[in-house]
């Protein structure tokens, strides 16, 4: 199954700090929800694992993130990671492009673009529930994105975050069953 999201959100804080945030996998890392870098193969090339609850079910994938491309004077990075659930129970790709843009009061625009192929168990659940859950995942990224980026700019520690945590809670994923049968029945049929 595959799909994409285009998503964008603002951010109070100059292009070139969201920039050299942005381009550090170690920053980056802790504000995706369920993420972790587990080392570092090069400069380009990072082994990590991140870990998704989906209802009752939980899967943890590892894999490696390779940076396929880094235009700093554009402002633009794009990543391919593959990874197989530990369990052996599927797989996941994803190509995720970002490119900042200065806004005119000093903040900075990020707009996103991700390509998921998922297989496996994780599969089973629908395009319209994995497209559902992955908003939910964006918006807690870009949360933890704005507050670890504000709280370096000050000078703070930044949040705290449980590596491989992840509360995708059973209201958005019942919200997301409910979407789906609607839509079947009044002819809106989930894409698969």
């Amino acid at each position: 199954m595959q799909v994409t999201l285009k998503n964008s959100f603002t951010i109070d804080q100059p292009i070139e700090r969201v920039w050299k945030f942005l381009s550090d996998p170690y920053k980056v890392a802790p504000c995706l929800p369920g993420a972790e870098i587990l080392e570092a193969v090069d400069e380009k090339t990072y082994k990590g694992a991140i870990k998704m609850k989906l209802g009752p079910f939980t899967s943890q994938f590892k894999g490696e993130v390779v940076i396929e491309h880094l235009d700093e004077a554009a402002h633009e990075i794009r990543m391919v990671g593959k990874g197989k659930d530990v369990k052996g129970t599927g797989s996941a790709s994803m190509t995720i492009s970002g490119k900042l843009k200065a806004l005119p009061d000093g903040g900075t625009e990020m707009e996103s673009q991700s390509d998921l192929i998922i297989s496996g168990k994780l599969a089973q659940f629908g395009s319209r529930m994995i497209e559902d859950v992955s908003k939910s995942m964006f918006r807690k990224f870009t949360e933890a994105f704005s507050a670890r980026l504000a709280a370096e700019a000050a000078g703070e520690a930044p949040p705290e975050t449980e590596p491989g945590d992840n509360a995708v809670s059973v209201t958005e994923v019942a919200g997301a069953v409910v979407r789906g049968a609607m839509g079947r029945l009044f002819g809106k049929g989930e894409k698969e």
